[in-house]
């Protein structure tokens, strides 16, 4: 009992005040599982949640500041679902659960079994992935069946927000016509890999290359012609390299190769045996017009020091080889 400000007296039924436990906890359970799925690392979760399940006295500036936090979301997909599958195991008090895409297991939590029940969600977000919840003692409350589906809910939410991010960064970095890297995403992984250069010692190399007399072929065949030109040429880079090596269109008819661990000779002899492949193609081109070639300049950190000098050196290559007669390739050192 409680006294009122004007003297009279307020009872707490019993029933009131567990209602009220029960919403509290439940609110908890609801912040905590966002905090989990969009903040918390990994290996805190479980600490977490047992915190909130010991909790009988709710904080609303507390949980405010909970779920500000979970606005710190995470969009990479293959990150997110086994956070996902941790934090559904511990806010509904399941004692494991797995995850799966198709027939495949992505992730797993806890016990892989249990002879109570197993409590199967589906979530949405890409492949449509299966989450399986396996019971404790004496099996799952309705309580926890609605909370598992609300949780579901907003699982497939974060997955379908982490699969348009991952759509959208791809077409943010990626070249539409060729399906190359574009100039964003290569000077990205360029900065990347020559850190790793100052910071390991290894080598890096890069090819330029640009294709010869391409602007008769757009004045003489159109830009379709042009274009397809443009994708065959694409086809031979994106075949002739390895899946750690980059290879981008820089626009117009210039395209670049990054190479990562290749030494100026290597990639000498790689931009050698691209430059062949072009060359073979047997594109159509104008009548007396010369096959479709291209001219090559390749450069080398170290000694090039950045991104920019690495560049400068490629490029003064590549016009080299464009004033040697074109459809050839021209190593060059940056000059000590």
């Amino acid at each position: 009992m409680k006294a009122s400000g004007k003297g009279t007296l307020r009872v707490r039924s019993p029933q009131l005040a567990a209602d009220q436990t029960s919403r509290l906890r439940f609110r908890l359970r609801l912040v905590v599982f966002a905090v989990i799925l969009l903040a918390v690392p990994l290996s805190a979760v479980s600490g977490v949640a047992q915190r909130a399940r010991r909790r009988r006295k709710g904080d609303e500036r507390e949980a405010m500041k909970l779920l500000g936090s979970a606005l710190a979301a995470t969009h990479d997909r293959h990150a997110l679902l086994p956070v996902v599958l941790a934090a559904m195991v511990e806010a509904t008090g399941a004692v494991g659960g797995r995850l799966f895409e198709g027939n495949a297991e992505v992730a797993r939590h806890g016990e892989r079994s249990s002879p109570q029940e197993a409590l199967g969600l589906a979530l949405s977000g890409g492949s449509e992935p299966m989450l399986v919840l396996y019971a404790p003692a004496g099996g799952f409350t309705a309580a926890d069946r609605a909370l598992a589906d609300v949780l579901a809910g907003q699982a497939s939410i974060a997955l379908e927000n982490a699969r348009l991010h991952a759509i959208a960064r791809h077409d943010a970095v990626t070249d539409p016509l060729t399906g190359l890297a574009n100039r964003r995403r290569f000077m990205e992984e360029l900065g990347l890999e020559l850190s790793r250069v100052h910071r390991y010692g290894r080598e890096l190399s890069v090819i330029l290359l640009d294709l010869d007399d391409f602007k008769s072929i757009n004045d003489c065949l159109g830009h379709a012609v042009g274009d397809d030109v443009l994708c065959a040429v694409a086809g031979v880079l994106l075949s002739g390299v390895r899946d750690l090596d980059v290879s981008a269109r820089l626009g117009g008819e210039e395209f670049a190769v990054l190479l990562p661990e290749t030494n100026l000779e290597g990639a000498s002899a790689l931009a050698e045996r691209l430059r062949r492949q072009v060359a073979e193609l047997g594109l159509p081109v104008p009548v007396g017009h010369p096959p479709v070639t291209a001219s090559f300049g390749v450069a080398s950190s170290p000694p090039a020091l950045s991104a920019e000098t690495l560049l400068e050196v490629a490029d003064a290559a590549l016009y080299q080889a464009k004033r040697d007669g074109k459809n050839r390739v021209r190593p060059e050192r940056e000059p000590a």
